[in-house]
């Protein structure tokens, strides 16, 4: 195990927390600085496949998560105008018998809410809102961070958990542009008392159309319906990934649609649709430098099609606390958590991205899904409690 150590993590997000507390859990003293002036209710839905909620059992916040999320029995893909049912997928206890958990989506900030309050337990001053870092010097004795504004802290080791556009990635790695990967995304709460009862049969379901796709499911114990859709597009120019959006605009975007997805895009309140665009940088081959790496969306980030995006960050955080057990050293650690981590994220990456075509396929009738591929490649199967590292 690393002696003791203090580590300093960029970012308050999912994957930020979750490298807390899986660093704390190893006796690491850490301090995590996020930008924003405070930690705030944001985001939608996600998904939590088994990889995952084993991910959240090794970082001891399993059952408090379970509280707050929706475990769907099965999900079904239906055509975008008929409604007509093009594959149904299995996610309940068959998935506990195969994989040692269940497949689960919970609301964002329920998640985060988790992570929160598990690393303030173990210590109440470790999240510091309102520092948004700006530079970075390392050598073979730490690192220093610098805020804007002026003032820095020193560490032994820095976590750059700081989301697609992070700026530790650029100090390390070299600047890259931020591209835009021609799909913008709505997320909508629908009061699941406007939604119509029989769209709710079964209520976890994704329609596909030409260009198109919408992921729809409860969140927050049921009272509320979440919905993710997807459209192409040549070009994007608003910044931010929390956009005010209009109802007319997505229901255009939707016409001609089946009735239960008009019907729900015209039950969301205003104030609970947002828009954003969906922006990549490469997948890093390299992670660490001396006592520095990246985690989550900042080393990979990847398109929404295999609902992996938190769950990566999850199993990151597990593996960098495990990896700091098994070595001897900051810089050996890292090294470990790097060899760990590349090869599956880079997997996960392309095949989210070889899912386009299927999912925005302009004949949803030639969809096919008699071995769902998350299943096929194997990822419910990697235990990041248990994996070499």
């Amino acid at each position: 195990m690393i002696p003791r150590t203090e580590a300093i993590i960029t970012g308050a997000g999912i994957g930020g927390l979750a490298a807390a507390l899986a660093l704390q859990k190893v006796g690491v003293d850490v301090r995590v600085y996020e930008q924003a002036p405070a930690l705030g209710e944001v985001g939608a839905g996600i998904s939590i496949s088994p990889n995952g909620a084993l991910g959240l059992r090794a970082l001891g916040v399993l059952d408090e998560f379970r509280e707050f999320a929706y475990a769907p029995d099965y999900q079904l893909v239906r055509h975008y105008k008929t409604a007509r049912i093009l594959a149904t997928v299995t996610r309940g206890d068959r998935l506990t018998e195969t994989y040692g958990e269940r497949y689960y989506t919970i609301h964002r900030a329920d998640l985060h809410g988790v992570l929160a309050r598990a690393v303030a337990a173990n210590d109440p001053d470790s999240i510091i809102t309102g520092h948004k870092v700006v530079d970075l010097q390392h050598d073979d004795d730490g690192v220093e961070v610098k805020f804007e504004g002026g003032g820095s802290r020193r560490a032994d080791l820095l976590i750059g958990a700081d989301g697609v556009r992070s700026k530790v990635r650029s100090i390390l790695f070299g600047a890259e542009d931020v591209r835009f990967t021609g799909f913008v995304a709505w997320r909508g709460l629908v009061p699941m008392e406007r939604v119509p009862i029989d769209a709710m049969d079964p209520p976890s379901q994704v329609f596909i159309g030409p260009g198109h796709m919408i992921n729809r499911y409860p969140v927050r114990g049921g009272k509320l319906l979440n919905f993710v859709a997807f459209a192409e597009r040549s070009g994007w120019e608003e910044e931010g990934w929390s956009i005010p959006a209009k109802v007319s605009e997505l229901a255009a975007e939707f016409a001609g649609w089946h009735p239960w997805i008009t019907d729900i895009i015209a039950a969301v309140p205003e104030k609970d649709l947002f828009k954003w665009a969906l922006c990549a940088r490469s997948a890093l081959m390299r992670w660490t430098r001396g006592r520095c790496a990246v985690l989550g969306d900042a080393a990979h980030p990847l398109l929404p099609y295999l609902g992996q995006g938190a769950v990566m960050a999850i199993e990151d955080a597990v593996l960098l606390g495990r990896a700091c057990v098994a070595a001897p050293d900051v810089p050996e650690a890292l090294a470990r958590y790097e060899a760990a981590r590349v090869g599956r994220a880079r997997l996960v990456v392309e095949r989210s991205t070889a899912q386009v075509p299927k999912f925005h396929s302009p004949d949803p009738d030639s969809f096919h899904h008699d071995v769902p591929v998350d299943e096929a490649l194997g990822l419910f199967a990697y235990d990041p409690g248990t994996v070499p590292v």
